[in-house]
């Protein structure tokens, strides 16, 4: 399937056993004008205004669709179960407009990323293409978290970056300074996503060892999203302190 809108549908019914019913929204997809692809990310959910979170609208750049695994997964960051469904879930618990002021990065973009691995699993569910393929985005952003670390920590400049993605197999030289230069030019981005990524696999391990057989993620994820966006310390503790009583 290739329709955004139909695929949006599809992940919203899959999620539904894992995942809290979202309250009813309207969804537009739009796509990127063709000028504008060459200098715009894949996809992006367009943050609705806290007074009015029921119409949603997600805009998608056709020239990184490359295929259809990567359409659907992109979809599933950005709207089932990513961005667009955390964000109208939490405006459903009608939270202090307070609250909106604040950027947690790592919970947002962790949440996502956290949220379009399980579409994974979703897409072609009797292969495992799906979840090579989830292994192998998993890896890359593994890789350049650790090159953004070392390079805006540790000073690695573009000579070092590229002896160590050597290693790794990456030897197109082109390639090795678009890496680079995207790194330099935005610190601690791939951070967000991926140690949010695995602050929320480990905060889900905590909460399995302590339900044990009572686990179950309808019930983690909506403890999750009734939190909203935080620090993960914050959201650690009151997480926790739920199913210890």
């Amino acid at each position: 399937e290739s329709n955004p809108v139909t695929i949006l549908n599809e992940l919203e019914r899959k999620t539904g056993g894992a995942f809290p019913e979202p309250p009813e929204t309207v969804t537009q997809v739009k796509y990127v004008p063709e000028a504008m692809e060459e200098h715009l990310s894949p996809a992006f959910y367009m943050i609705p205004a806290i007074d009015n979170t029921a119409e949603n609208i997600i805009y998608v750049n056709q020239s990184h669709m490359s295929n259809n695994l990567t359409l659907y997964t992109t979809l599933a960051h950005e709207g089932y179960p990513g961005h667009l469904y955390q964000t109208v879930c939490y405006a459903g618990t009608d939270p202090d407009p307070l609250r909106s002021i604040f950027n947690f990065g790592g919970y947002v973009e962790g949440w996502a990323t956290y949220a379009a691995s399980f579409a994974y699993t979703y897409y072609q569910p009797d292969s495992t293409d799906g979840q090579l393929a989830w292994l192998n985005r998993s890896l890359n952003l593994c890789m350049m978290s650790l090159l953004d670390t070392v390079i805006h920590y540790n000073g690695w400049n573009q000579e070092r970056c590229a002896t160590f993605l050597s290693q790794l197999g990456i030897t197109d030289n082109t390639i090795q300074k678009e890496i680079y230069q995207v790194i330099v030019e935005d610190p601690a981005n791939y951070l967000k996503y991926y140690l949010g990524y695995l602050q929320f696999l480990d905060l889900q391990q905590e909460v399995r060892e302590l339900a044990g057989d009572a686990f179950h993620f309808h019930s983690f994820h909506q403890k999750v999203l009734s939190a909203g966006p935080c620090q993960f310390p914050i959201l650690k503790q009151w997480i926790l302190t739920q199913y210890k009583t």
